[in-house]
């Protein structure tokens, strides 16, 4: 999950209300969009539907939020023991209420959509006229808490952090910015999730006219372009060129973001520069074909690191491996050695106790000093 949003003020936010987009039924777009591929591509449509790219976003409902309503498990305490926060269930909505006791207030606020599949954790926003706000607290899944949402200032009263279009652009398949009485606002048009358009383009177009190049097909870009076809949004932060929402799969992605710097020295974030942490490995500049696709198939969930690590022995041989005392060490061991979890430096969560740093697996494949 991208758990730290880079949200900033979008042009003439309006004032506080409690109005979504205009409703079009967005909670079904995805699905009916797999739905569109599925007669000629079930099995990959069913496995995607695990994934956590489909689950990246998602309208909130009891089954889509992961954090817990039940008493007792729906408060979130601060660094002041006069603010407190709690998350609460009324029929089929839910909402985050913020409390100070010192000043005898509240605010109240809704529950509308959740980002982040829960794999790790999740954020939740909220619709003001149009816009879309970042919620104060977030869920973190290993301990299965609630917790101060980042960027928020905790101990502080505060539903003011925007979620701009960059951030939905790696969270959702569209969504369309208008501009309305001068302000600017999310219209009704948005697809949540990660849909096949995302990277394959518009199934229906494709169905209506089949030629060739009305679907892509990133298996059969150059390297560059695949890179590309992840780095949207696994290659860090990166000044936008263009508005987004507008690369297509296949074009160069410096046409749509700034290029990234060839810096020695600085090292990409474990949490959003997966694809320049690979282009630091070895493995990586010694074969000409190596892609994020060789190791992964976003088709389906991967999380066991004995079959990732297999991917490994298609290059480099067990038997020469220098400390390992078994093929079958290797095999489950290759990952956990030469790819190992690390702090992100640009992810901080805030707390009463004070601050914490959340741990993804690095992509920059190499020989790393003992812990």
């Amino acid at each position: 999950m991208r758990i730290g949003l880079a949200l900033v003020g979008l042009a003439s936010l309006g004032a506080c209300g409690a109005e979504p987009p205009a409703a079009s039924e967005p909670a079904d777009a995805l699905a009916s969009e797999l739905a569109t591929c599925t007669p000629c591509h079930q099995a990959i449509v069913d496995r995607y539907r695990e994934t956590a790219h489909y689950r990246t976003s998602a309208p909130a409902t009891a089954t889509t939020i992961k954090g817990s309503f039940a008493a007792g498990r729906n408060l979130l305490r601060t660094r002041d023991s006069a603010i407190s926060f709690r998350m609460e269930q009324r029929d089929a909505r839910f909402y985050q209420t913020a409390v100070d006791d010192r000043a005898e207030r509240s605010r109240t606020e809704s529950i509308d959509l959740v980002i982040g599949s829960g794999r790790r954790g999740q954020t939740y926003g909220f619709w003001r006229e149009g816009i879309l706000v970042e919620l104060p607290v977030s869920y973190l899944t290993a301990p299965d808490t609630w917790i101060n949402s980042p960027g928020y200032p905790d101990g502080q009263i505060d539903f003011s952090r925007v979620v701009v279009p960059r951030c939905l652009e790696c969270h959702s398949t569209t969504f369309k910015v208008e501009q309305e009485n001068g302000r600017a606002r999310y219209s009704n048009q948005f697809q949540l999730g990660i849909g096949c358009i995302k990277c394959h383009g518009d199934a229906a177009a494709h169905l209506a006219t089949p030629v060739a190049g009305n679907i892509r097909n990133p298996a059969q870009f150059a390297r560059d372009r695949k890179l590309d076809t992840c780095g949207l949004c696994h290659s860090g932060p990166r000044r936008l060129l263009r508005p987004p929402f507008g690369y297509r799969a296949g074009e160069p992605l410096d046409s749509y973001l700034a290029p990234q710097a060839d810096s020695s020295t600085a090292r990409p974030d474990v949490h959003g520069d997966q694809v320049g942490l690979l282009a630091r490995s070895r493995c990586f500049k010694q074969s000409p074909t190596m892609s994020c696709a060789t190791c992964h198939d976003v088709h389906q969930t991967e999380r066991d690191l004995g079959s990732l690590s297999a991917k490994c022995l298609q290059c480099h041989q067990a038997d020469r491996h220098p400390k390992i005392r078994a093929a079958a060490d290797l095999k489950t061991g290759c990952v956990g050695c030469h790819m190992p979890t690390e702090e992100s430096g640009g992810l901080q969560l805030n707390g009463t106790t004070g601050s914490s740093r959340l741990s993804f697996r690095s992509h920059r494949i190499a020989v790393y000093p003992p812990k």
